[in-house]
C-alpha cells in the first residue's frame, strides 16, 4: 500500500542523503529536487527508487560526487561542457541556464554534455526553460536496451527526450518519452511488484515475445512504434552522443540497477545529453507563442472524450495534476521504495520523514506550504 510524504520533507531527506555521500550542497539540492519532482508528477521509475543506486554510485566513484565541470567549446549560440563523470541534472541545469542566456541574444542555443552520468526525468530541464519562455529540447544517450526494428538482441538505446513549450500560464505540450514501448525501470517496477507486463513490450533473450519482467530484463524492450521509434532512437544519440563527442549506445554500459543479478559498480556508465533551446521572442512576439501553444493544447482538450474517457488531455496535464494533488496530499510512495530509503536511512544515520497520515510523524511529514498549482523552479 502506498504512504503518502510531505514534498518539503522528501527533497531535505535526499539532500541530507547525497550530501552524506559527498555531494556539494547545490548539486545535492538540484538532484534531489529532480527525484521528489519525478515522483510528485507520477514518474516513479526516476523518482526516489533511483536514490539508493546514486548512493552506491557516488560512494563506489562511479559517479564523481565533486566534478570539477570544463567548458570544450563555446560559441554565441552553442556550448559544449565536460560533466567529468558527475549525475546530469546538475550540469544540465547549469547548461540549460547558460543556453537561455545565449538564445536571449542569438534567438537559438545548442548545448551539449558529455562525460555524464545519469540525467534522471528529462521535462525536469524542459519545464525549466518553458517557465522562462523558451520551446526547449532535452536528449539524452543510453545503454543498449531496445532491439532495432526487425533484429534480435538489444542494439540501440531508449534514448529519452523531452519537449516544451511557454504557454500562457505556465509549461504547455510537455512531454517527455524514451522511443521505447517501456523503459526499462519500468519494467524493474513491474518485476518488484510480481506482475506480468503488457503484450508487445518486450522480448526475451532469443528473440520471443516475452511477459515476464525478467526475461525481458536479460532480454530486450521494443522500440515504440516500431521502425520510427528505432529512427527516433538513432536522431538522438547522435545529437546526444555524435555532436558532443560522448560514448555511443554501442560503448556504453548500464550500472546494472535495472537488471538482474549485483549491480556493477566498476564500469563507466557516462553517456551524452543535448539541449536545444529557443527564445519565444525570436519572431518578435513571445506573448503571441505563449498564446498559439496554449490554443494549441486546449484545442486537443476540448476533443469530444472517448466512451468510458472522463477527459482529453494534452501533453504534461497528467503530470501538472499529479504534481498539484502531490502538493496538496502528499507524494505516494510504494512500499518498496519507502523500504529502500528507510534502509539507506539506517545505514547512513539519517531520519527517514513519517507518512502525512501518521500522527506521530506530523513534526517531520510536514505539508509543503504552498497553494496547488504550477511545477515549482
Amino acid at each position: 500500500m502506498n504512504a503518502a510524504y510531505g514534498l518539503d520533507a522528501l527533497e531535505g531527506f535526499a539532500r541530507d542523503v547525497l550530501l552524506a555521500t559527498g555531494m556539494r550542497p547545490d548539486d545535492a539540492g538540484l538532484l534531489a529536487r529532480s527525484l521528489v519532482e519525478a515522483d510528485a508528477t507520477g514518474v516513479a521509475t526516476h523518482g526516489l527508487t533511483r536514490l539508493p543506486a546514486y548512493a552506491a554510485q557516488l560512494r563506489a566513484g562511479q559517479v564523481n560526487p565533486v566534478p570539477r565541470e570544463e567548458v570544450l567549446a563555446d560559441a554565441p549560440s552553442a556550448v559544449l561542457v565536460d560533466a567529468d563523470g558527475g549525475f546530469g541534472v546538475p550540469v544540465g541545469v547549469r547548461t540549460v541556464d547558460r543556453l537561455m542566456a545565449k538564445a536571449r541574444e542569438t534567438g537559438v542555443a545548442f548545448g551539449g554534455v558529455t562525460r555524464v552520468a545519469h540525467f534522471g526525468a528529462a521535462a525536469f530541464f524542459t519545464r525549466r526553460a518553458a517557465r522562462e519562455g523558451f520551446v526547449a529540447f532535452a536528449m539524452s544517450s543510453t545503454s543498449p536496451s531496445v532491439v532495432p526494428f526487425g533484429g534480435r538482441g538489444p542494439r540501440i538505446g531508449n534514448s529519452p527526450m523531452s519537449f516544451a513549450a511557454p504557454g500562457v500560464r505556465e509549461p504547455e505540450l510537455v512531454m517527455d518519452m524514451a522511443q521505447s514501448v517501456s523503459s526499462r525501470g519500468r519494467i524493474k517496477v513491474f518485476e518488484a511488484e510480481n506482475r506480468e507486463l503488457p503484450q508487445g513490450w518486450a522480448v526475451d533473450r532469443d528473440g520471443l515475445p516475452t511477459r515476464d519482467p525478467a526475461a525481458a530484463l536479460a532480454g530486450g524492450v521494443l522500440p515504440s512504434g516500431g521502425h520510427k521509434g528505432a529512427a527516433l532512437s538513432l536522431m538522438v544519440e547522435m545529437l546526444a552522443s555524435g555532436m558532443t563527442g560522448a560514448r555511443l549506445t554501442r560503448d556504453i554500459r548500464h550500472a546494472g540497477f535495472t537488471s538482474a543479478g549485483a549491480p556493477d559498480l566498476a564500469s563507466d556508465v557516462t553517456v551524452g545529453n543535448s539541449f536545444l533551446v529557443l527564445d519565444a521572442a525570436v519572431f518578435g512576439d513571445a506573448a503571441a507563442v505563449r498564446r498559439r501553444a496554449t490554443e494549441i493544447a486546449e484545442h486537443v482538450r476540448r476533443s469530444e472524450p472517448a466512451r468510458d474517457v472522463d477527459q482529453v488531455l494534452a501533453p504534461g496535464d497528467p503530470e501538472r495534476a499529479r504534481f498539484a494533488e502531490a502538493a496538496a496530499a502528499g507524494v505516494p510512495l510504494s512500499s518498496a521504495t519507502a523500504h529502500g530509503l528507510r534502509a539507506l536511512a539506517d545505514e547512513l544515520g539519517l531520519a527517514f520523514p513519517h507518512p502525512l497520515n501518521d500522527d506521530q510523524g506530523a513534526d517531520h511529514g510536514h505539508r509543503r506550504k504552498q497553494e496547488t498549482g504550477p511545477l515549482p523552479e
